[in-house]
């Protein structure tokens, strides 16, 4: 069987004027990942990566460490179809205007512009973005210059058969294959994987921390869950972050 492992990027630059670029905290993340799959003898045959700055950071950093001194290296390989979804889109572009189809959304606003510090401000925004999330989801919020939940949902799945596939180098067996992409992409294929319905794959999928490694086994006629939002390079739950 063949295996993919999808990483989540390491911690980006929240409440910073380019989220997209990791913090001192995500680069220790991405360096102490590489020393983890070094210390592992882990290697990889593919090595695939959305579009976002913070993607390629992420692997580059972590492939930099537990490649030192390895001759042949896969190269790093950009789809379109990892990037994450839009809906931070909807919130920065469209604010207080969502709470026309959903009502709901006006308090978690003020709650937002009242917060006080990051922790705070984190964690208002998160309830929003959570609450903006599921409208999106169930179709109630849409607005024309940012891509749908199914049109999302469509471009990660065709990223997975594209790679499924072996289009890029024909590789069919061994291999071992890395993904650097962003919560939403995982938790579609989270839910293509296990059959949950979706709400329940984007539920989940807030939990999925930075840097954590979600392992996918496949053949030509199945695809198992081997493990999910695992940090075995990071033992110390107080260095975990979520953004």
């Amino acid at each position: 069987m063949g295996s993919i492992v999808l990483v989540r990027h390491a911690q980006g630059s929240f409440f910073s004027d380019d989220y997209d670029q990791l913090s001192p905290e995500g680069l220790r993340q991405a360096d102490q990942l590489g020393e983890y799959w070094r210390a592992q003898s882990i290697s990889f045959t593919e090595v695939y990566l959305g579009p976002r700055q913070r993607h390629r950071q992420t692997a580059e950093s972590a492939l930099a460490v537990c490649q030192t001194g390895i001759a042949s290296k896969p190269k790093l390989i950009m789809l379109p179809q990892w990037d994450e979804h839009q809906i931070d889109r909807l919130i920065t572009q469209h604010g207080r205007s969502l709470a026309e189809e959903i009502p709901a959304l006006n308090p978690l606003f003020d709650a937002l512009d009242a917060a006080k510090g990051q922790a705070e401000q984190a964690r208002c925004f998160q309830r929003l973005f959570e609450r903006v999330a599921d409208g999106w989801l169930s179709g109630r919020i849409e607005r024309a210059d940012v891509e749908s939940w199914d049109a999302f949902q469509s471009r990660v799945r065709e990223g997975l058969d594209l790679i499924l596939a072996g289009q890029e180098d024909g590789l069919r067996h061994g291999r071992r294959i890395a993904i650097f992409s962003s919560v939403g992409p995982i938790s579609v294929i989270f839910q293509r994987v296990t059959g949950c319905p979706m709400e329940t794959a984007m539920a989940t999928g807030w939990q999925i921390r930075n840097s954590s490694l979600t392992e996918i086994l496949f053949s030509p006629s199945q695809m198992t869950l081997q493990q999910f939002n695992t940090l075995p390079h990071l033992p110390d739950p107080r260095k975990w972050t979520y953004r």
